[in-house]
């Protein structure tokens, strides 16, 4: 049977504990022993053949732990995104979260929300640094358009630190086109949309309230001030599998979409159901193959991850630098087909689609430095990425990472971010290991009434 050591975190305390990954029936287990809880045994993986594909090699250097200094050497050359919480104030509750939130209708200034001096203090300035690729930054939170200085804060970000900023948002107060003028104005040109599909049901599920259709007025909105949009769908089997092709078809389609996030769902968050079924990075592959009729295949998928893993070794580039936990591919659209980048690198499926392979290998410098936006409207950017399950936490998979929260305490992994630092908060609160406080359904079913305002 295959195993593999890890460092493991306690369920019940968050201790770290020796442990190991195990096989049992074609899937993966953790299995860890706390000194004061006693032994445990959770889910880890769908498919353990992937996982073992999908492991970096073991010469493969290895981020430091604990708070990184994102001017180290051995740091600054793996980092592809930043992320920084700028309010701590949302309009909605969406159970999927892992932010505390505070709720809150109002565009206004807050004694909640950190100094624009003080955050800028958080990020660093790269621009005479010999980084291979510099990191974008997310403006996350909260709900980051509740914030009316966000204009200057983009504004600055741009002329102080040379980084291109991108806003994560639900979208909700981007109807405003007063403040899309102002947005763009000051420079933001990428928003990574919340968006859970076609249909009212995820929506409600996500959300507690039907946003489908706003949300495709939405995308309309920032196509026409001439954003770049990036999808960011949190993928729950049974509830919104099923449109995942339909959204890459949509994607496709969409000039100004240039990306789009699967993010299988995963055992944090507010969800009150305890027995909630989480979804893996192999129910999301299956989804794609069937959704897209076969044109994007589980294998289109894998075949990328190791031709990436070739890349890294040629190039050093950080985008891409193999990790399980993320799996990055580029879709062309060819008339009304989908078609896997990667296959363009076959002599013999490069002929077979040659007047595609052509366009793609004109266009593949502009597509190394993805945040710029320069490549053409057809090709797509599509990422897998499964966040580390609360209870079944591998340290170290967790802290070698591309993507990091500036703190005041330093750059925190993603994952080791959410889980341990907002778990922490939540822990002190009852709220358990990883495992933010819950929402009750009847309160999340209550849609949250959000005021725009041109003035902001």
């Amino acid at each position: 049977m295959w195993s593999r050591d890890i460092t493991l975190l306690c369920p019940t305390c968050q201790v770290e504990v020796e442990g190991h990954i195990v096989e049992r029936d074609g899937d993966l287990f953790t299995r860890g022993e706390c000194a004061e809880h006693g032994p445990f045994e959770k889910f880890f993986w769908r498919d353990a053949d992937l996982y073992r594909e999908s492991l970096p090699p073991a010469d493969q250097p290895v981020l430091p732990k604990g708070p990184l200094d994102v001017f180290d050497d051995r740091v600054a050359g793996y980092l592809t995104t930043f992320a920084i919480d700028i309010t701590n104030r949302c309009n909605l509750t969406c159970p999927t979260c892992v932010s505390q939130a505070v709720l809150t209708s109002e565009v206004e200034a807050s004694d909640e929300d950190e100094s624009l001096d003080d955050l800028l203090k958080l990020i660093p300035d790269y621009r005479g640094k010999d980084v291979k690729r510099l990191p974008n930054i997310s403006l996350v939170g909260g709900e980051s358009s509740l914030r009316p200085d966000l204009p200057e804060f983009i504004e600055r970000i741009i002329r102080e630190k040379g980084i291109t900023p991108r806003l994560n948002s639900n979208g909700l107060l981007l109807m405003d086109e007063k403040r899309l003028d102002r947005l763009y104005a000051a420079g933001l040109r990428w928003v990574i949309l919340q968006f859970d599909g076609f249909t009212p049901e995820p929506s409600i599920e996500f959300r507690g309230h039907d946003f489908s259709k706003r949300k495709l007025e939405i995308i309309a909105k920032l196509a026409k001030k001439g954003f770049f949009v990036h999808l960011a769908c949190m993928v729950q089997k049974g509830v919104n599998d099923t449109e995942v092709g339909e959204i890459l078809r949509f994607a496709a389609k969409e000039p100004n979409i240039r990306r789009v996030s699967f993010y299988p769902r995963s055992d944090i968050g507010r969800f009150d159901e305890p027995d909630r079924p989480v979804t893996h990075v192999i129910d999301v592959m299956h989804a794609i193959e069937n959704g897209t009729d076969g044109q994007v295949s589980a294998d289109d998928v894998r075949a990328t991850k190791r031709l990436g893993d070739k890349l890294y070794r040629l190039t050093g580039n950080p985008m891409f630098r193999p990790r399980p936990c993320i799996f990055p591919f580029v879709l062309m659209r060819d008339g009304e087909r989908l078609v896997s980048c990667h296959k363009f690198f076959s002599p013999g499926s490069a002929l077979r689609n040659l007047k595609a392979a052509v366009k793609f290998a004109r266009h593949a410098p502009k597509m190394l430095k993805p945040d710029e936006g320069r490549f053409p409207s057809d090709f797509l950017f599509v990422n897998i990425e499964k966040f580390y399950d609360g209870e079944a936490f591998d340290v170290h998979g967790a802290h070698n990472c591309h993507h990091v929260y500036l703190t005041p305490e330093g750059a925190l992994p993603f994952c080791v971010y959410n889980t341990t630092i907002r778990g922490k908060s939540a822990l002190q609160k009852g709220g358990g290991c990883g495992v933010m406080p819950t929402v009750p359904a009847e309160k999340r079913r209550v849609p949250v009434e959000f005021k725009s305002s041109s003035s902001a």
